[in-house]
C-alpha cells in the first residue's frame, strides 16, 4: 500500500487537521487515485496520460463525461474547480453542496473530500496547485478561504471572465513562452480574488433563527470533535441542550438524524485511513477511541455493510 507524504504548512490550515494526523495526498497521490477523471488528449489542461507528463506545483485538469463516484481523501494542495455543465455533489468534511452549472469552489488542505457526479454530461475545469506557489502576501491572502467551501455560482459575466482566464493559464502551460509560470500565477490570483469578491457579496439573507444558529454550531462541534465525541447526548452537553431538543432542531434544519450526521463524519475519517494509510485496524480503532476492533468493527460493517479489512481489501490504493 502507498503511504502518502506528511505535509506541513505554515498556515492555519494545517489547523483542520488534529495534531499528528493522517499524512496528506500531495498533487501527484491525487492524480494517481483520480486519473480517471480525465480523457487522453484532452482539449483543455494536460495529459496526465503521457509518458513525459510530471505532478507538480501545478496542474491543470478536464474531467467529465460520465457519472463518477469516488472514495474521501484528504490532500495537501487545493483543489479550483469550475464547474462547466451537469450538476455534481461534493462532500467537504461533515457537509454537503450541489456544485450547478457554472459554480466555482476552492478546496483547501486538510480537509475530507469527495465527489459524486449526478449527471452523465457533468464538465468541469480543475486547478491543482500547492501553497508554495505563491509569495507571502498571498500565501496570507489565502486564509480567506480557510472554512469557506462552498460553492459559488457566478453570474454570466463573472463566468465568462473566470472561464477565459482558465483558457489563457491552459495556453501557457502549452506554449510555455518566457516566465509562464510567474505569469500564470497572476492568472491564477485573479481567478480566486474574484472567487473572494463573490464569497464577500453582501447577498438578503433570512434572519438566522435560534435552530438554524444551533444548526451550525453543531456541524462545527462534529469536525472538531468527532474522533473522541460519537453520541448526540455529547454535542447537546456542549451545545448546553437537551438531547431531545438537538435532535428535533437537526432533522427539522438538515433533514437527517443528528446520529447519523456525527456518524457520517466517523465513516469518512475511517475510509480515508483504510484505503489511503498503512496502519492496522486496530491502529485505526485506537485513533478514532473506539473501545475494542469489534465495536469498530461493527460500526463500521453498519454503515458500508463490509467489515473494516473486506473494505481495505476492495478499495485501497
Amino acid at each position: 500500500m502507498k503511504k502518502y507524504e506528511n505535509r506541513t504548512q505554515s498556515t492555519c490550515f494545517s489547523q483542520l487537521r488534529r495534531k499528528g494526523s493522517l499524512p496528506l495526498m500531495s498533487i501527484k497521490n491525487s492524480l494517481d487515485i483520480y486519473k480517471n477523471v480525465s480523457d487522453k488528449n484532452p482539449l483543455y489542461g494536460m495529459d496526465v496520460y503521457a509518458k513525459d507528463f510530471i505532478a507538480k506545483d501545478f496542474v491543470l485538469l478536464q474531467s467529465g463525461g460520465e457519472k463518477i463516484q469516488t472514495i474521501p481523501i484528504c490532500c495537501s494542495h487545493y483543489i479550483l474547480i469550475l464547474n462547466i455543465k451537469g450538476k455534481s455533489l461534493r462532500h467537504v468534511n461533515q457537509y454537503s453542496y450541489e456544485a450547478k452549472e457554472h459554480s466555482l469552489q476552492l478546496l483547501v488542505p486538510g480537509t475530507i473530500y469527495s465527489f459524486e457526479d449526478i449527471n452523465k454530461e457533468s464538465e468541469s475545469l480543475m486547478i491543482f496547485f500547492e501553497y508554495e506557489l505563491f509569495d507571502s502576501s498571498n500565501q496570507n491572502f489565502l486564509e480567506f478561504f480557510s472554512r469557506k467551501f462552498e460553492p459559488e455560482v457566478l453570474n454570466e459575466d463573472i463566468y465568462s471572465q473566470v472561464l477565459n482566464l482558465f483558457k489563457l493559464l491552459n495556453q501557457e502551460y502549452k506554449d510555455k513562452k518566457l516566465d509562464y509560470k510567474e505569469y500564470s500565477n497572476t492568472l491564477l490570483v485573479q481567478i480566486l480574488y474574484l472567487l473572494k469578491r463573490e464569497k464577500s457579496l453582501v447577498k438578503k439573507e433570512k434572519i438566522c433563527t435560534r435552530s438554524q444558529q444551533i444548526s451550525r454550531q453543531f456541524l462545527t462541534l462534529i469536525e472538531e470533535n468527532f474522533q473522541r465525541k460519537k453520541s448526540v447526548q455529547e454535542y447537546a452537553r456542549i451545545l448546553d441542550i437537551s438531547p431531545k431538543h438537538l435532535s428535533e432542531t437537526i432533522k427539522e434544519n438538515l433533514k437527517e438524524s443528528a446520529l447519523f450526521l456525527i456518524h457520517l463524519r466517523v465513516i469518512k475519517e475511517i475510509q480515508y485511513q483504510l484505503c489511503y494509510t498503512s496502519l492496522s485496524i486496530k491502529e485505526i480503532s485506537s485513533s478514532l477511541y473506539f473501545a475494542n476492533t469489534s465495536d469498530f468493527g461493527r460500526f463500521f460493517k453498519r454503515y458500508k455493510e463490509l467489515s473494516p479489512k473486506t473494505y481495505r481489501l476492495k478499495f485501497q490504493a
